[in-house]
């Protein structure tokens, strides 16, 4: 199988109270921000992938050219985690009294933990080397 694209440079999370959501995706999750707008706010998650998180009522309004996009409801997102770390954010969580919805452990022999923003996003948290398991079965 063969493939040019390497991985997600993007993810867009709709959020209610932007202000609010750049609070916990910096204090919660740690991510920089690498630009900031009054509707909008860019997160590395490494060099090559951010998340965008975007007011959802202004970005409704926005005027771009860019092609409109947006959600309503939750949305969902996973951010690859060494499995070495998951106990000590599992820990974190805890001690920030963030519930975690839920733990699920993948027929590959991963782990993810599941919980929510402030804005009802599901996060999960997933052990690094499970898309690699992943792509190594498709035999890419």
């Amino acid at each position: 199988m063969f493939t040019d694209i390497s991985n997600v440079a993007e993810v867009a999370i709709y959020v209610d109270d932007l202000p609010r959501a750049i609070t916990f995706y910096t204090s919660v999750l740690s991510l920089p921000i690498s630009a900031q707008y009054p509707d909008a706010c860019f997160l590395q998650t490494g060099p090559d992938s951010t998340i965008i998180l975007f007011d959802r009522k202004a970005l409704a309004e926005r005027q771009s050219p860019i092609p409109h996009h947006g959600a309503t409801g939750p949305t969902h997102i996973a951010l690859a985690v060494p499995i070495y770390q998951m106990d000590a954010w599992r820990d974190r969580l805890k001690s920030l009294n963030i519930t975690i919805e839920h733990e699920q452990k993948w027929p590959q022999g991963t782990l993810s933990i599941y919980f929510r923003d402030p804005d009802n996003n599901s996060i999960e948290l997933i052990d690094g080397r499970h898309y690699g398991y992943i792509w190594d079965t498709i035999g890419a």
